[in-house]
């Protein structure tokens, strides 16, 4: 069993690696805050985004969301104390591609605090076809990319959640 999940581990590995460099698909949606998105937003900024594929990966997705908001959203802390996120100037979007999910949109808005709302996108698009554009295998587990100015991909990271890949998202916009 452990070699299965060694070679399992080494495999997704390998994909995240193919993926960079490749232009991350067209995305259209609207915040959870109804303000219409599209990705890859060519603004001259890096962007983080987190994808989930399946109501399995959706519980280690926002696992992910308060470390990187607070990374690279969050401005300063009541205190007015020096942030990391301040380093940061980038887009910043969680996109949950759930079968269902325009179903239940209003009962995940509910439950999820309004500050998260305009980086939360509900998504326009077809699954299975950016599935097959950033050769997903595996739609059980987040998936997390780093898109230059220009929408391509310079890191991935998938999984859980762990400090190593939030350090390997952070140097690829530093």
């Amino acid at each position: 069993m452990g070699k299965l999940l060694c070679i399992i581990g080494l495999f997704i590995a390998l994909l995240t690696q193919a993926q960079k460099g490749q232009q991350f698909p067209d995305i259209k949606g609207t915040s959870l805050a109804d303000k219409a998105v599209s990705i890859p937003t060519h603004n001259g900024k890096y962007t983080v985004i987190g994808i989930a594929y399946n109501r399995a990966a959706e519980e280690e997705l926002k696992k992910w969301l308060n470390p990187t908001y607070y990374n690279f959203i969050k401005k300063g802390d009541a205190n007015g104390q020096f942030d990391v996120a301040e380093l940061y100037d980038v887009n910043f979007y969680f996109i949950p591609l759930i079968s269902g999910f325009k179903k239940a949109r209003e009962e995940f808005k509910k439950g999820t605090d309004k500050e998260f709302h305009q980086y939360i996108i509900d998504a326009e698009t077809n699954i299975d076809d950016v599935k097959k554009q950033l050769k997903i295998t595996d739609d059980k587990i987040p998936y997390f990319y780093i898109l230059d100015a220009n929408g391509k991909i310079v890191e991935a990271v998938s999984g859980n959640y762990s400090e190593v890949k939030m350090e390997k998202l952070e140097d690829a916009i530093e």
